[in-house]
């Protein structure tokens, strides 16, 4: 004969249940959790211009500027060295026996700045003072583009507008820049603009010219900016 309990199912771990006592199954407690948190909403994507580097980067070295030649200028020379600036030197004239070219040169002489000549093939350099033709060896070279200078013809010390003034008397009157064709030789040396005349030095002498050219900076053309 089988022993059943009298209500319920057979009890747990094969124990017979007391007589009189009901089996009544103990309910089971499930986990309870909160809900889950909503997922945040998308966030809009930015397109921007920046970059940004590594922190540790290196910073890029940057170009040097390069220097920029002035249109005219002067640099200092001697007969020794002048040769160096050949391609640069402005050639003004000639010398009327062999050809070979004339810079325009300025150089202290007496208490003066005056404007003269160097013969550089022949590694001579001259000033006109007081009636002679002075020997220098320490100078200034004329250094211009052909673009940014031009000659102008001129007459009894007059300079026109853009005159370059290259030098000056021990009382401090300017001096020009002038050249004068002479014996087949266009020579550049000084307007005296008191002295109403120009002069050059040639074969030894200071000779003055009342007809002569005027050395002068061009100036830019603006009729294009009306």
């Amino acid at each position: 004969m089988s022993h059943q309990p009298p209500h319920g199912p057979p009890p747990p771990y094969g124990y017979p249940t007391p007589p009189g006592v009901a089996y009544v199954p103990a309910p089971v407690m499930m986990p309870v959790y909160p809900p889950a948190p909503a997922p945040p909403p998308p966030q809009p994507t930015y397109v921007t211009n920046y970059y940004y580097p590594p922190e540790h980067a290196q910073p890029q070295p940057q170009p040097m500027p390069m220097p920029v030649e002035p249109d005219v200028d002067w640099v200092s020379a001697t007969t020794a060295t002048a040769a160096s600036y050949s391609g640069r030197a402005y050639v003004a004239g000639r010398e009327g026996w062999d050809g070979s070219p004339l810079w325009v040169i300025r150089a202290h002489h007496n208490g003066e700045f005056i404007p003269g000549k160097l013969a550089p093939r022949h590694k001579a350099a001259y000033v006109a003072h007081a009636g002679k033709e002075v020997p220098v060896h320490s100078f200034e070279i004329l250094l211009a583009k052909p673009y940014a200078v031009h000659w102008v013809a001129s007459n009894y010390g007059q300079v026109p507008p853009g005159a370059i003034a290259a030098g000056n008397t021990h009382a401090g009157e300017p001096l020009y820049i002038a050249r004068v064709s002479h014996q087949n030789s266009i020579t550049p040396g000084k307007v005296h603009p008191s002295h109403q005349c120009a002069y050059i030095s040639f074969s030894g002498s200071e000779l003055s010219f009342k007809h002569y050219d005027v050395l002068c900076k061009t100036l830019p053309d603006t009729s294009m900016l009306r």
